[in-house]
């Protein structure tokens, strides 16, 4: 199998470069390509939020999966299938009741990007390119993303639940979204929505006591809701104190097994070769 990447900053001559800003993409090495992969996106907590970074967050995916659909659409061999990454927070965040596929949109500013990223793909829908929506819950992965963020407060001892500790998090482990991207590129069957999820969403109490566990360390410090929004303001609302009990019909009926499905065990798997 022959991967190439699309990159702002191409570091080999086989490379694609693309520029989602100014809407600029060579297109003509996609010709014939079996799948495109898009993930890319802003950032969502690298910071708080204001009017810029909310409308980078937003551009970045609307104008850039825009750009590489209306591209691929328009060759005269397009890729077969599009596998587009979107996010849980197209739901709602706090309404106290269990998501699946067939739940209807939220109300907040990252429901709206959700929404605007899969409406994005419109172009490549229209040209028969089968795309698949991923909508992916928090990856554990030791390289990046909320577990880093997570490992050295929890190290030192420093870590604790975030707020009441009520809200839910739906995770999946790295493993199996390699996994989930993969079968969607095979297999025909996956398109549309698929929400990207473990089997059993857990609180964040639940969450942070497995990770203390996990790293041997105690985990006695909260950080309260109100230190949350005071910091990161909008961006924690949305994303650290969402309450988010997704689940995902989908890759039940497709008959996808995950390699990973219990928190515990797949912390430990993902950090086992960490030094602690």
């Amino acid at each position: 199998m022959k991967v190439t990447k699309l990159s702002r900053n191409p570091k080999s001559s086989a490379d694609i470069r693309w520029d989602p800003e100014s809407m600029s993409l060579d297109s003509s090495s996609l010709e014939g390509a079996d799948a495109v992969v898009h993930l890319a996106g802003e950032n969502i907590t690298s910071g708080r939020w204001n009017n810029s970074q909310k409308e980078r967050i937003l551009k970045s995916r609307q104008q850039g999966t825009k750009l590489l659909c209306d591209s691929i659409s328009k060759l005269k061999d397009p890729p077969k299938t599009l596998i587009s990454a979107s996010g849980i927070n197209f739901y709602h965040g706090n309404s106290k009741k269990p998501y699946d596929e067939n739940s209807s949109i939220g109300t907040s500013f990252l429901s709206s990007v959700c929404n605007e990223w899969e409406i994005a793909t419109e172009s490549a829908e229209s040209a028969d390119i089968r795309v698949c929506h991923l909508r992916i819950g928090i990856v554990l992965s030791k390289n990046g993303g909320a577990l880093k963020k997570m490992l050295l407060p929890m190290r030192l001892g420093l870590g604790g639940k975030i707020g009441s500790g009520k809200q839910h998090m739906s995770w999946i482990a790295i493993e199996d979204l390699l996994q989930i991207i993969h079968q969607a590129i095979i297999d025909d069957r996956w398109r549309g929505k698929v929400n990207a999820v473990s089997k059993e969403p857990v609180t964040n109490k639940v969450f942070t006591a497995k990770l203390a566990k996990a790293l041997k360390r105690p985990a006695i410090f909260p950080f309260p809701e109100f230190m949350a929004k005071c910091i990161f303001g909008q961006m924690a609302e949305e994303t650290l104190l969402a309450d988010l009990p997704v689940y995902s019909n989908r890759l039940k009926e497709l008959g996808y097994e995950l390699s990973h499905p219990d928190l515990y065990k797949a912390l430990t798997h993902i950090l086992g070769n960490i030094k602690k």
